[in-house]
């Protein structure tokens, strides 16, 4: 194999490993196991002859926004839900109470807290504080009740399935220090970076991509015992008779690159041609970096480039300098060899055609 081409392909691989490591999670999430903890239709529809089931989960629905002056479109489904659970504590959380409490309970995360660039991933990372803490059932302003929650605080922690997969965060609920919203709360701070795209640094610091990938690996390493988290199926959150929830008009947070990426799904085609015209095209400049790497020597070139920056980090000397010392160490040597040839010679070699040990001396005179 020539030498151009083991440096593109070991390349390659080193871009794939690098690409797989930071995103096995995501890859992950292709693979849908939520019907594995479904709340079943006998958990959440139980017979009326059946034995009640203990409630673990507390009684307390928690909402969050700016102030108390939330929007006149959620006031309706606000209102449902405090009308259908008078035997429930509701708690409407605002900035000021939100910012109080962290600051109170979870001092160590209030650097991170303040410096969120959006107010979305605050009320976000609210949501796990709030049932890491209190226990309860968190559900967003843009999500009207519809029954009873009762049959849902049976389990000790439930989400809601998204699609196509992982699940989301609007409709959550926990008992306090549940192990699963104790890695969230523990990993927040590990995903707070800047995706430049403000929709994708939502979804993937604190939205639902985040509490997806979360969910992800704790299941990888082993549930512990009654740490199990319930996913309740898309039927019944919503559009069903029998569901929980209805969806209110408006979103509290979509800005318009998150409708952009949105409408991506209704140019389907589009999205797949784009997507050939990109692999083709740096397909081809790959291989005209390949033809460059054999016909002007490249190899040598990035080579030498490589043994450069080693030596300018100081990983290793250089070995021009080497060699340039060595020759200089000889090309003196070799002077001083010429000039010593000057010098008288002493040769004295044995007399061989008389047959004795007399010798001639060829020596200078």
């Amino acid at each position: 194999m020539r030498r151009e081409l083991k440096y593109l392909v070991y390349s390659h691989l080193a871009i794939v490993v690098v690409l797989l490591y930071l995103t096995f999670d995501l890859l992950t999430l292709a693979i849908d196991d939520t019907f594995q903890d479904a709340l079943l239709s006998v958990d959440l529809n139980p017979p009326e002859d059946a034995p009640p089931k203990q409630m673990l989960i507390p009684k307390i629905i928690h909402q969050t926004y700016k102030t108390e002056e939330i929007p006149e479109h959620w006031k309706d489904g606000q209102q449902r839900c405090i009308d259908l659970h008078p035997d429930y504590k509701y708690i409407l959380w605002t900035d000021e109470m939100a910012r109080e409490f962290i600051k109170e309970e979870y001092s160590w995360f209030l650097d991170t807290f303040d410096g969120y660039r959006y107010p979305i991933e605050r009320a976000d990372a609210l949501r796990y504080f709030l049932l890491t803490h209190f226990g309860g059932v968190y559900i967003d302003l843009d999500d009207g009740c519809e029954r009873k929650l009762d049959p849902l605080l049976t389990v000790p922690a439930f989400a809601r399935k998204t699609s196509p997969t992982g699940i989301s965060n609007d409709v959550m609920g926990s008992v306090p220090r549940h192990p699963f919203f104790l890695k969230v709360i523990n990993s927040l701070k590990k995903y707070d970076r800047n995706w430049l795209v403000p929709y994708i640094t939502i979804m993937f610091s604190t939205g639902p991509l985040f509490v997806s990938v979360i969910w992800k690996q704790y299941k990888r390493w082993g549930v512990p015992e009654n740490g199990v988290v319930r996913i309740l199926q898309p039927a019944d959150y919503k559009k069903h008779s029998y569901s929980f929830f209805s969806i209110s008009q408006g979103s509290s947070w979509h800005l318009d690159d998150a409708h952009f990426i949105k409408s991506l799904a209704n140019h389907i085609l589009a999205c797949v041609v784009l997507g050939f015209v990109v692999a083709f095209i740096i397909l081809y400049a790959e291989y005209c970096f390949y033809c460059w790497l054999g016909a002007g020597r490249g190899a040598r070139k990035i080579a030498k480039a490589g043994r450069r920056f080693l030596c300018w980090i100081g990983v290793s000397t250089d070995a021009r300098s080497q060699a340039s010392g060595q020759s200089l160490e000889m090309s003196s040597k070799y002077r001083r060899l010429r000039k010593d040839s000057n010098l008288p010679v002493h040769i004295v070699i044995p007399d061989l055609e008389s047959g004795d040990d007399k010798v001639t001396d060829l020596s200078d005179k």
